[in-house]
């Protein structure tokens, strides 16, 4: 089996229980009720009032200065999208970009401004300003923390404008994972010489799961497969045998897994390519080499 990477797994911080005030007499403990009862009035509000604390990102003095750091979030309220970040200590950055449904990357530059603003700008075939990415990297207490990330640059929200239009798209962001590379070369880790092969197989997996092309999907697996249902250890030994049993992987939750997932930059490491948070896994070649359904 392939193992799961690190990647944005939720932590949810847990509610404090309210204690129980003494009895030390009526008129007593009525003024504490009413001193209680405006406390946890003024924590109700705190705690739904918006946060708008920011959070230093320099990587200047970091372990990742000239790394490539990749978010994933959303564009929007249904676009999936992912943002691979390469910072200097200048301030500088260049990225790419692309959503579940992007046929290729977008390149990007910009800068940090003030240590949390986040200037991006992408340009069409022409070499003219098409877009922008405003947003400000704010403090995340709910994010993995990995070796080597500031917690200071694991999450950013902002405003994606098109320059065209005027029409402006907020997008949310955590960090997903950092890792060392070339940007226009994420795969190489994993055996890769190109990595638009493995893109467009993880494409075509993901739009056979979503389209139930059965026959696709079997297509792309690379056999014998180990897959675990049930707490038991399923070998797979060709198409046939994937089919026999597609309902059982396959469920409506895993599907759903699949479709929300970015078939592009996606991370890479020596086991092979993963698609979303390690649903899938390819080989150098673009053939499916596991399958994490949990």
């Amino acid at each position: 089996m392939i193992p799961l990477a690190p990647d944005a797994h939720r932590v949810r911080d847990s509610l404090l229980a309210p204690q129980r005030t003494s009895h030390l007499g009526a008129r007593l403990q009525a003024r504490r009720l009413i001193v209680t009862g405006l406390s946890t009035l003024t924590l109700l509000l705190s705690a739904f009032a918006p946060s708008v604390a920011l959070a230093d990102c320099d990587p200047s003095d970091r372990d990742i200065a000239n790394h490539l750091m990749t978010y994933s979030g959303q564009l929007g309220e249904r676009n999936p999208l992912r943002l691979v970040l390469r910072p200097t200590s200048g301030g500088k950055l260049e990225g790419r970009y692309a959503n579940a449904s992007s046929q290729s990357d977008t390149y990007l530059t910009g800068k940090l401004e003030a240590k949390s603003r986040l200037h991006l700008t992408e340009f069409d075939a022409g070499g003219m300003p098409r877009a922008t990415f405003e947003g400000e990297f704010s403090s995340s207490d709910d994010v993995n923390r990995q070796r080597g990330a500031s917690p200071a640059c694991e999450a950013i929200s902002g405003q994606w404008k098109d320059l065209r239009t005027g029409r402006s798209v907020p997008f949310e962001l955590t960090l997903s994972s950092i890792q060392s590379g070339k940007i226009g070369h994420l795969y190489g880790i994993a055996g890769v010489s190109d990595d638009e092969t493995v893109n467009r197989a993880a494409t075509q997996f993901r739009k056979g799961v979503l389209d139930d092309r059965r026959d696709v999907v079997a297509q792309l697996i690379r056999y014998p497969l180990h897959v675990s249902l049930r707490g038991k250890t399923l070998i797979l030994r060709n198409p046939k045998s994937l089919l026999a049993r597609y309902n059982e992987i396959f469920t409506d939750r895993y599907v759903r897994t699949i479709g929300a997932a970015v078939p592009r930059l996606m991370f890479a490491r020596d086991q092979g390519v993963m698609l979303g948070d390690g649903a899938v896994w390819f080989d150098a070649n673009g053939r499916v080499i596991g399958l994490n359904r949990s």
